[in-house]
């Protein structure tokens, strides 16, 4: 008998709407998913199913509206960070990530950064998603380009949108022995869309001269502590027109979101100091937040976890590798059904 890719399913025909709702809740504790306003949890229904395409996991299912927010699940945006490629086959998403409004759907495609902070209301959907380890493109894509929260609607990216389709439909008969070409096509195809991207970043940036960017980082660096810190100071104190500050820091998510990640990067460095002992509420200070309860917030949504607990265990990493994240879901899904 041929051996069939590892696989995992949630359906809500197996158990009850209830308990199919907290299973996709408790397999993406990096999520907070929750039903909109007004909609009755008796009425959710889900028939959701994963599939181990190591080093990749590709999602595909149907699920009921609902809010998906994504929280942080690692502590960098470096090697142990996953990208995530979205493909609305029908239904719509509509929200924002780091600053970045993105609204799509009936067959477009989105990519997202596990590192970093996104949220949305999606209307009843078919979707696929592809969830691919940073370090797995680092041969093709050696410089991957910003794509948290871009829709992508490229000549390559319709390459990868078909080819999505195709997982979809083939991988609950795939073989192991098939899918190692497979994974090796999925990857050259994600390759493809990012270096399309990439290009165009680059060409939108060409009128932005480096030497500005660099002028403001080291402003910005400099003001971390002043709580009066924006975009309208940096454009005053520096004379440089608005529209050019916005495009020079486009890539980044914007300036606003520029100046969080530094704050944020410095409030990690002095939890994680071994003789800086100063209060959590110290520190939202000395870094130009509000209150304490904004910074706590906004570190927890960057880092996924409390400032206390990065403070007490000396990291913020939850490194997941696609096996790893694989083996999770099984354990969450012990007793869930497998495809027909």
């Amino acid at each position: 008998m041929t051996d069939r890719l590892p696989f995992v399913r949630i359906r809500s025909e197996d158990t009850t709407p209830e308990a199919a709702f907290r299973k996709w809740q408790a397999v993406l504790p990096q999520y907070s998913i929750r039903l909109p306003d007004g909609h009755d949890i008796r009425d959710f229904d889900m028939d959701a199913s994963a599939w181990l395409l190591e080093p990749l996991v590709v999602m595909a299912g149907r699920t009921r509206a609902a809010w998906v927010d994504r929280l942080p699940s690692s502590e960098a945006k470096g090697e142990q960070t996953n990208l995530v490629f979205a493909l609305f086959c029908e239904g719509r998403w509509k929200g924002e990530a780091e600053g970045r409004p993105f609204d799509f759907g009936d067959g477009e495609l989105i990519g997202l950064d596990t590192s970093r902070a996104s949220t949305g209301l999606s209307t009843d959907s078919h979707w696929i998603m592809i969830n691919v380890p940073r370090r797995a493109l680092a041969k093709l894509v050696p410089a991957i380009p910003d794509l948290h929260g871009h829709v992508f609607r490229s000549a390559s990216a319709g390459f990868l949108i078909d080819h999505m389709m195709s997982l979809e439909r083939h991988l609950p008969t795939l073989s192991t022995a098939e899918a190692e070409r497979i994974t090796r096509a999925s990857l050259t195809l994600i390759a493809a869309a990012l270096d399309e991207l990439a290009a165009r970043k680059e060409t939108n940036q060409a009128s932005t001269p480096p030497a500005i960017r660099n002028r403001v980082e080291r402003y910005i660096q400099q003001n971390l502590s002043s709580p009066a810190l924006t975009p309208d100071m940096i454009s005053k104190d520096l004379e440089i027109a608005r529209s050019t500050l916005y495009r020079a820091f486009a890539e980044l998510g914007g300036v606003s979101a520029f100046i969080q990640e530094r704050r944020l990067e410095a409030a990690r460095a002095i939890l994680f100091h071994p003789e800086d002992h100063r209060t959590i509420g110290d520190i939202a200070n000395v870094l130009g937040f509000d209150n304490t309860a904004t910074f706590s917030k906004a570190f927890h949504r960057r880092f996924g976890c409390s400032p206390r607990v990065a403070r007490a265990t000396g990291t913020t990493r939850i490194p997941l590798s696609g096996r790893q994240l694989f083996d999770f879901w099984t354990d969450v899904l012990g007793d869930a059904k497998p495809p027909e």
